[in-house]
């Protein structure tokens, strides 16, 4: 059954699904339902390929820190694109790291660098105190643009632009846009008390239990494109979407569902005949196979987290078995903006007004002062000729009460215009998706460090 997710819009909302309390016994569900030797996967149990993608990636991740992950707890996922994301997205970290505690298990964060930086800017709020027709947004840059890069590759192009919005909003620089933002975050989150594993997805695919999991799939491909595919076609029939595209495009004949590394640091679409070196997980397999061959539990977005009732299908369909329990977590915190006081209640109000007055002014006249009682009268609607003089009738009453409330229409209309300014700028004061790095630290940080 499809999620019905809505996103979190007050300040402080929390959408948690299923909420936190859940998710100990779903945890341990879901290893016992992934502990087994019946599902094969390049000729080797399942429990074999998961003990040897679980001990590659906590070596890569651990690099050299303390070895953490050589508990034997649960091993605790989520992950995200390298970028400067907002404080909904930015929960999932915290509580990952909350959650490991708890369970007594191991967090870990993908950096999925192996998706494209689509943009070079952030968004930013522009205003005058007091003044709703002043409230825009503009476009901040932190490098030039030079067309859609994976992050794993996307070196800094203006080294002076980035080196002023480092020192800006970061405080640091790096080489590559990724790294930098990484290493902005994770600076932050150890402060904050939250100290996560992390391994960019571009290293998780050059384990060899990831070789592993990608040559079955190139084996198998005409199956597994099969299973893929009705699954998309699933999605969108349940979901009424049309588009091609969404939640991802089918997979042609002959194609693979990753992506291939080009010498350049370009990406191409995979094919059966791909070097598996080469490869890089999309959307969907990087969570497959997350899921299914390496963690325990994975928390998703509320976009990751729609997406992956495809892969539920796909595991459902081609593994055989029931798909692993995930969360889905996001949470909405505005920026500490002035607000202006009219609400979306209060615009519906003055618009109706302004209607009334043009075109139902006996609605605004005061009690007593129409003394027309046309509705009473109202012919029966098989007599067309008595309705055409009714409603004509009518008509006229309308224009002699529109007359007495002609001076009001004016004041009316400025009410409109200034509630609609205020609504509108308020739109953009409240918006939740605003980068991290342009909250104070006295409203970001006790709302992360909840989540611990």
């Amino acid at each position: 059954m499809s999620r019905q997710l809505r996103t979190p819009t007050a300040h402080g909302e929390v959408l948690a699904d299923p909420p936190f309390a859940a998710i100990p016994a779903l945890v341990e569900a879901n290893r016992k339902l992934l502990d087994r030797t019946d599902v094969l996967i390049a000729g080797r149990p399942l429990r074999e390929l998961r003990a040897l993608a679980r001990r590659e990636v906590l070596e890569l991740a651990n690099g050299r820190r303390e070895p953490a992950g050589e508990s034997d707890g649960p091993l605790l996922l989520t992950g995200h694109q390298p970028e400067l994301s907002h404080p909904g997205v930015w929960v999932k970290n915290f509580a990952l790291n909350g959650l490991a505690r708890q369970l007594g298990g191991v967090p870990l964060h993908l950096i999925v660098d192996n998706d494209t930086l689509k943009s070079t800017t952030i968004r930013v709020p522009v205003f005058r105190e007091g003044d709703p027709a002043s409230v825009r947004l503009e476009s901040v840059a932190f490098d030039t643009f030079d067309g859609e890069v994976p992050y794993e590759d996307r070196a800094v192009r203006d080294a002076n632009l980035f080196g002023a919005f480092a020192d800006r909003y970061l405080g640091v620089c790096a080489n590559t846009v990724g790294k930098a933002f990484t290493v902005a975050r994770r600076a932050r989150e150890r402060a904050w008390g939250c100290d996560n594993l992390e391994l960019p997805v571009s290293r998780l695919a050059q384990t060899r239990a990831f070789a592993r999991f990608a040559q079955h799939i190139l084996t198998d491909l005409p199956q597994f494109r099969a299973a893929y595919n009705a699954a998309i076609r699933a999605y969108r029939a349940a979901n009424g979407i049309r588009s091609a595209n969404h939640p991802a495009p089918e997979l042609a004949e002959g194609e693979a569902p990753f992506w291939e590394r080009t010498a350049t640091g370009k990406r191409q679409r995979a094919t059966a005949a791909s070097d598996v070196r080469s490869l890089r997980p999309r959307a969907l397999t990087l969570t497959l196979f997350a899921r299914v061959c390496l963690g325990d539990f994975f928390i998703h977005g509320i976009g990751g987290g729609k997406y992956d009732e495809v892969t539920d299908a796909i595991i459902r369909d081609y593994f055989g078995i029931e798909p692993p329990a995930y969360q889905v977590l996001s949470a909405t915190l505005h920026l500490p903006l002035p607000a202006f006081p009219s609400t979306a209640a209060d615009l519906t109000r003055a618009a109706r007004r302004v209607r009334d007055l043009r075109w139902n002014p006996h609605v605004a006249l005061p009690p007593g002062a129409v003394t027309e009682a046309f509705a009473a009268n109202e012919p029966s609607r098989v007599d067309h000729a008595a309705r055409r003089e009714w409603f004509r009738a009518l008509q006229q009453s309308k224009e002699r009460m529109r007359a007495l409330v002609a001076s009001e229409v004016p004041g009316a209309e400025a009410e409109l215009a200034r509630v609609r300014s205020e609504v509108e700028a308020n739109t953009i004061l409240r918006r939740r998706d605003y980068p991290w790095v342009l909250y104070p630290e006295e409203t970001l940080r006790p709302f992360l460090q909840g989540f611990l």
